[in-house]
């Protein structure tokens, strides 16, 4: 009696769930991604090319909490294994939030370096509906690379 009962249930909040937007994509994406340079803790001079960075999965932006950010490559979009990843210590991050529109930026410690790492990210939210395009779109947006997002 009470398999049947979880069943019934299972099969009336699943779908309700879906409706409301509780059951995302089981692949959705979602992450930070954006910008970043190289810069020398004292004068702030920079010190690098432009970087492409985002993070893997979404992050919670306030001073002292580690941040882990990936180099993203510029011929594929995907995440570059072959760049360690970088764990940013933001010192002051400013948060904008306007509309669908989510941005931070900041001046950051970076965990093994000297130098510090001045960045701009965007938040890139999971789809609201299940639309494959929409997703191979955050998925791309991601760092994930044109294969995954095309599966």
């Amino acid at each position: 009696m009470r398999a049947r009962g979880f069943k019934i249930l299972s099969l009336v909040c699943l779908p309700l769930a879906a409706v409301l937007g509780l059951a995302g994509p089981a692949h959705a994406a979602e992450c930070w991604q954006g910008w970043g340079y190289w810069v020398d803790a004292e004068t702030r001079t920079y010190k690098s090319q432009e970087l492409l960075l985002v993070t893997e999965g979404p992050a919670e932006w306030q001073a002292g909490r580690p941040i882990t950010l990936r180099v993203l490559d510029r011929s594929s979009g995907a995440i570059d294994p072959a760049q360690a990843p970088i764990v940013a210590v933001p010192l002051d991050p400013r948060a904008y939030y306007r509309g669908g529109s989510n941005y931070v930026d900041g001046l950051a410690d970076v965990q093994g370096a000297r130098d510090r790492l001045v960045f701009g990210l965007s938040h890139v939210a999971p789809p609201a509906s299940a639309l494959p395009e929409m997703e191979a779109y955050t998925a791309w947006a991601c760092g994930r690379g044109r294969q995954e997002a095309a599966n």
